[in-house]
């Protein structure tokens, strides 16, 4: 049976990757930020951004088959009143954290020929929504990162970059309305769409170092 490990798998995304990746037969595995969250003994309870509890949380893994560093964070904050600490909050996790569980793992991955999902945003290309310069920069980052390791492991390394996720909070909000207004299809993303991708790309062949937007058509307007 192949393995994969996704990060963040309790966010929404992470629910709807680990489903995916169920229902073709894998052994799911997933990290969770703290061990209070623990609810499976698939879950693996780590701080991405400490770099001794990435190596301590993850050498029990003997093989590995798909890596899908999901966990991030987004924030928001006028650049000219953005703080260094929201500023490094942003970077450890979305950029730092990555690259430990990536560095990690990449042993394992080289063994078994496998493949490496990153998920970007749709900021990483496109200046989103505004007040969000700090968060964009560091997708862009995860984009890069994605082109440069694939060149210099060989590896299957891609990624996904999401529109906006339908969630609760949005709803009937400014952000939802705008979103609508502005999209080729007037609809928010839903997470198994995105997890469908996500899939595609770990399972294809001949596609290196891209990153693929899922945002239904809207940085076409």
């Amino acid at each position: 049976m192949k393995r994969v490990l996704v990060t963040a798998g309790q966010s929404n995304l992470g629910k709807a990757i680990r489903a995916k990746f169920e229902k073709e037969g894998y052994d799911v595995w997933y990290t969770v930020s703290q061990k209070s969250k623990v609810d499976s003994p698939k879950a693996i309870p780590v701080d991405l951004r400490n770099e001794k509890e990435v190596k301590e949380a993850l050498s029990s893994f003997e093989d590995l088959d798909v890596l899908v560093n999901n966990a991030g964070v987004f924030t928001e904050g006028k650049q000219d009143k953005l703080d260094l600490d929201s500023f490094e909050e942003v970077f450890s996790l979305n950029v730092k954290g990555l690259f430990l569980v990536t560095r990690e793992l990449l042993p394992l991955l080289k063994k078994k020929n496998g493949s490496i999902v990153n998920v970007s945003s749709m900021n990483a290309l496109h200046p989103g929504f505004g007040s969000t310069s700090h968060y964009d920069a560091s997708k862009g980052a995860v984009s890069a990162y994605t082109r440069s390791l694939a060149q210099e492991t060989g590896l299957r390394v891609n990624a996904v970059a999401p529109g906006l996720i339908e969630r609760e909070a949005l709803k009937k909000s400014p952000l939802e309305e705008y979103w609508l207004s502005h999209s080729v299809k007037k609809a928010m993303m839903q997470g198994d769409e995105i997890a469908d991708t996500i899939y595609f790309l770990a399972t294809s062949s001949g596609i290196y170092g891209q990153t693929i937007l899922v945002d239904n058509g809207f940085t076409l307007l």
